[in-house]
């Protein structure tokens, strides 16, 4: 019986259970998203202008690897160097860990 009850209780679905009433949301900063923008461009802008650029024609203008090495003539292992060391670079930013943790956090 004891045995019964085990395998029950495991097998007992316990998701999302129904409310009458709609839990409050959080609303946003209206400015944050603003100041999250600020940051990312003053960000990048501090960076060497050929990763700058990389990065802007990578993520910005949504070019592939091939097309930014033909638009700049380098080669596309390059490309991906230059990328890699832009990210590492703006990831070891103190100035955007803020908006790293708020979003690490759920907000």
């Amino acid at each position: 019986m004891v045995n019964t009850w085990s395998s029950w209780w495991r097998r007992r679905w316990r998701g999302e259970i129904p409310t009458d009433t709609v839990p409050e949301q959080v609303e946003r900063d209206q400015f944050q998203d603003a100041d999250r923008r600020q940051l990312v461009r003053h960000a990048v802008a501090g960076l060497p202008p050929r990763q700058r650029l990389v990065l802007v024609l990578r993520y910005d203008q949504d070019l592939t690897e091939q097309q930014v090495a033909e638009l700049l003539g380098i080669t596309i292992g390059t490309v991906k160097s230059q990328t890699a060391k832009a990210l590492a670079s703006l990831r070891a930013d103190g100035a955007l860990d803020c908006y790293r943790t708020s979003r690490a956090g759920g907000a």
